[in-house]
């Protein structure tokens, strides 16, 4: 009740400090966006606002204000308006994970947004309804441009952080560039240390002809490790061709034990009871090699990129289970998966009559195995193959007519995908599509408002592991697999984003069919087990999101406010105890973010993030906030140190939701400290950004891998 009420002074603080600063404040001058004019007595002021709708998306500029003095880029982006930053995670509303470019680059792992400094980053554009140029899979793009700066000589970055969070955590980062007129050589290396503990309550409900209930908890420790190395080059000729490329390999293995205690019920009697340890050990590596060029030809400018990526994963499991008195026979599950993809992309762009055409085509070609040996008795062996290459052509037209701007884009993707089983091919599994994806933007101002409206079609195929038969055991009432006959879903997506001065709104509406969705369903072997299964929703859904963002800039020169509002409203049927149940319970969401700077160069951040009650596609989400502190300062330009204290009341601890399915629902509750303190030190010497510009390929296939 105490965290309550702070919480509630708090944000209460908070929301009215700034208008009682405004009101005492006439002006709200911004540092490096604001020219003033002396005459006599009086000030004129213009202040250009932070952010801005620019294309086909929305601009925020960062060099020269406080967001320059966050740390991180991923830091910055948590300021962005739309976009959400939780625990280390970044989103977009209603949009979800969005792909990331630094530099035209595709980032390919988020460490990369810790190792990118704020005080480096020019501008981040947030692209909410991507167009032709981008993957029939990709729902948001963020676009990071960072400072324009030359270097020469040796240059050394590194970055020491210790935390605590249960336990004793700590990883060290170190970048090195030797530069000497257009040849740049760089290497990379990080390593992290991690330990977790958790805990998890399951309930789950079948109702058939009796009630049966199913109740477990269960204790988890963890301990994990992360190996990241890479070096590469880069060469920038007089003339302004620049290629190179660059080798990476990530190793992270880790090891967990669990124990937890289950019982059965039918009719509130109690049928059986048992405990269960369990020991499970993975190993996972990656190699990625990754080159590019990109020069000017006359008119045309072109950018050329590709990607290969080995993946391999093993998984060993070692279950020992007890039932009341007798001891069943312990047994092993191993899981092995590997996968390797090549990737290209070719991209051109030119001026047009009275805009630009951009053109371009990829390639991927990929292929992923699944080996697993189960126990007889309770999971059966599995070994499937899935190859798949993709071939995708577009063009986009961007025109101005006046102070109006115009973009059609069109996007043609064919794809050929073939599953096999035991060496097998599956006739009925395999699959071939031809697609057609077109996209539209209209950007429109209107005095000192600015309107942009967009429509594009996408779709999304299952992912590797959502197509995969293996049965993955969670624990003694909880199985999980994927599904072979899964179909692509379809989505029409509509946004509007609006700007007015400092204010901001963004409105999206989507249509989806045949979604992809988690069913509950019995397992054949054992029918008090629940197996979640990945099918597709017989019902279409849709899907209506809204999202208000006030960034007046600094007030007072001391206190620099980002809030953000936003509601989440689905309209979706499912089927539930042989009834139509309503999934309709709209989610609200409010991120509120402080800089506070104060003498001497030191600064302090508070963020509050709190999100409702509400449902996503058939699942039920419980209720979560929590409130982030920070303190920063740099030394002689070449320290910098921060402390972060990570949710203060440890609110966020807790993830409750429901999943509705069939003749049953699974009610989970699941415990981790997210409470954490953490320092860390970075030193940097003669560092400039790294002249890399490659933007990577196929970055679809390495998430579906």
């Amino acid at each position: 009740m105490k965290c309550i009420n702070l919480l509630s002074v708090t944000c209460a603080l908070l929301f009215f400090i700034p208008i009682m600063a405004q009101e005492k404040v006439p002006t709200q001058p911004q540092e490096a966006l604001h020219d003033s004019i002396m005459l006599q007595e009086v000030v004129v002021t213009a202040t250009r606002p932070l952010a801005r709708i620019s294309g086909d998306g929305i601009v925020t500029t960062v060099q020269g204000t406080a967001l320059s003095e966050l740390g991180t880029a991923k830091d910055v982006l948590g300021f962005i308006p739309g976009v959400i930053s939780s625990n280390g995670g970044i989103e977009v509303f209603g949009k979800g994970t969005p792909l990331i470019y630094i530099n035209g680059r595709r980032m390919r792992n988020s460490i990369e947004l810790d190792q990118l400094k704020s005080e480096k980053i020019k501008e981040i554009k947030l692209i909410n309804n991507p167009g032709a140029r981008y993957g029939s899979e990709v729902n948001a793009v963020i676009r990071i441009m960072t400072v324009k700066e030359l270097g020469s000589g040796f240059a050394l970055d590194t970055k020491t952080t210790l935390g605590y969070h249960d336990y004793l955590y700590g990883k060290e980062q170190v970048n090195m560039n030797y530069r000497k007129e257009g040849f740049d050589l760089f290497g990379m290396f990080e390593y992290d240390h991690t330990r977790v503990k958790g805990s998890s309550t399951n309930v789950q409900n079948t109702w058939t002809r009796q009630h049966d209930i199913t109740q477990l908890t269960l204790d988890t420790k963890g301990r994990s490790q992360l190996f990241e190395g890479q070096i590469g080059f880069n060469y920038t000729t007089k003339r302004g061709h620049s290629f190179g490329g660059y080798y990476q390999t990530i190793g992270k293995p880790g090891k967990t034990h669990s124990n937890s205690l289950s019982s059965l019920w039918s009719d509130d009697v109690e049928l059986s009871s048992s405990v269960l340890n369990q020991h499970q050990k993975t190993n996972y590596y990656e190699h990625l090699a990754d080159g590019y060029y990109s020069g000017t030809w006359g008119k045309w400018t072109a950018d050329m990129t590709f990607d290969f990526l080995w993946r391999n994963n093993k998984n060993k499991q070692s279950v020992e289970e007890t039932g009341g008195t007798s001891t069943l026979v312990p047994f092993d599950l191993r899981d092995k998966s590997n996968g390797r993809m090549l990737a290209g992309e070719f991209h051109l762009t030119r001026p047009m009559w009275k805009g630009n055409l951009n053109i371009g085509t990829e390639y991927t070609n990929s292929r992923r195995k699944d080996l697993f040996n189960g126990a007889e008795s309770i999971i059966d062996d599995n070994d499937n193959l899935i190859k798949e290459y993709n071939a995708a052509f577009y063009a986009e037209l961007m025109q101005r007519f006046g102070p109006v701007t115009v973009q059609l884009g069109l996007r043609y993707e064919h794809i050929n995908s073939d599953y096999y089983e035991y060496g097998k091919k599956m006739d009925e599994q395999s699959r071939k599509y031809d697609e057609l994806l077109p996209s539209v933007m209209l950007l429109i101002p209107v005095k000192q408002a600015m309107f942009q409206l967009g429509y594009s079609r996408k779709y999304s195929r299952p992912l590797y592991s959502q197509l995969s038969s293996t049965v993955t055991y969670v624990n003694q009432y909880i199985y999980e697999t994927g599904n072979p006959l899964l179909k692509t879903s379809y989505n029409d997506n509509v946004s509007l984003n609006f700007r007015y001065k400092w204010f901001m709104l963004m409105a999206a509406y989507k249509h989806v069919k045949d979604q992809i969705i988690t069913s509950c369903v019995a397992y054949d072997k054992d029918p008090s087990v629940t197996l979640f299964k990945k099918n597709n929703s017989a019902n279409s859904l849709d899907n209506l999101q809204v999202m208000a963002s006030i960034m007046p800039g600094f007030i007072g020169k001391v206190w620099y406010p980002v809030l953000s509002w936003g509601l989440v409203s689905q309209f979706y049927q499912i089927d539930y105890l042989g009834q139509s149940k309503s999934m309709n319970h709209p989610m609200a969401i409010v991120q509120y973010n402080n800089i506070f700077r104060l003498p001497k160069d030191y600064m302090l951040t508070a963020n509050l993030r709190w999100r409702s009650k509400g449902d996503g596609e058939n699942i039920s989400m419980g209720q979560s906030w929590q409130i982030d502190l920070g303190a920063s300062k740099t030394f002689n330009k070449h320290w910098d140190v921060k402390l972060s204290l990570n949710d203060l009341f440890n609110t966020a601890r807790k993830t409750r939701f429901t999943i509705y399915s069939g003749l049953r629902d699974v009610h989970i509750e699941k415990n981790v400290n997210t409470r954490a303190i953490e320092l860390s030190v970075s030193y940097k010497f003669n560092m400039d950004k790294s002249r890399y510009k490659g933007k990577g390929a196929g970055k679809a296939e390495k998430e579906r891998l």
